[in-house]
């Protein structure tokens, strides 16, 4: 496995490209293997990111410790193809554990814009949806785990508003997002909306993929 520059998302077209992300809205810390080389430099606490990094395509045994142990919380076969670009993402209270593997569809923007896209990855809400603020959607109608395409957007900053799909009231207010030309990001929802115990409440996050 080799590192990537974000500023070059594209893979050689004999190899894959692989972007970690702790989604899962526990207070655990967590390292992630692929076979049995560490992916992360440093244990991926939540919100934890690894910037995409090149990898020969195939198949792996993905592996989920905490901190502290190599013991396995969670172990899946993760396949990865040729000249693809990839998203995974921890997901789930440490009850129910799993990985989401997401196929990126990144292209180029037109100059002076960008792309950007929604994932709800909050476990107890229901449909969300993506928009500008006191304007028009970017993506709506995504229930937990679902994702929407890329979305192409003028480069500038934004103010975002993820909100309940049905009631359309806002659940998370996102200040002043620098949007700049030529990147790629990913806007995702986390966190529960009734915390129990240590569990981190909603909150929205900002990944640039490029």
């Amino acid at each position: 496995m080799q590192s990537c520059k974000n500023d070059d998302p594209a893979p050689d077209p004999e190899l894959s490209l692989l972007s970690v992300t702790n989604a899962s809205p526990t207070l655990a810390t967590y390292n992630f293997y692929l076979n049995q080389s560490k992916v992360n430099s440093g244990a991926l606490s939540f919100g934890g990111v690894v910037s995409y990094f090149r990898l020969s395509p195939g198949d792996y045994t993905g592996k989920l410790t905490t901190e502290s142990s190599t013991e396995s919380l969670l172990s899946e076969s993760l396949k990865f193809e040729n000249g693809k670009i990839y998203s995974l993402f921890f997901i789930g209270k440490q009850a129910s554990l799993d990985y989401l593997l997401i196929n990126d569809n990144i292209k180029a923007p037109a100059a002076e814009k960008a792309f950007v896209r929604f994932i709800n990855l909050s476990p107890d809400a229901s449909a969300l949806n993506l928009a500008f603020k006191d304007s028009v959607a970017v993506a709506t109608d995504k229930a937990y785990k679902a994702a929407s395409d890329f979305v192409e957007i003028p480069a500038k900053i934004y103010t975002f508003e993820i909100k309940d799909k049905a009631s359309g009231a806002v659940k998370k207010e996102l200040k002043d997002i620098d949007i700049k030309k030529g990147k790629t990001y990913t806007i995702i929802s986390r966190g529960m909306l009734t915390p129990s115990g240590t569990e981190h409440a909603f909150d929205g996050q900002v990944i640039t993929n490029q």
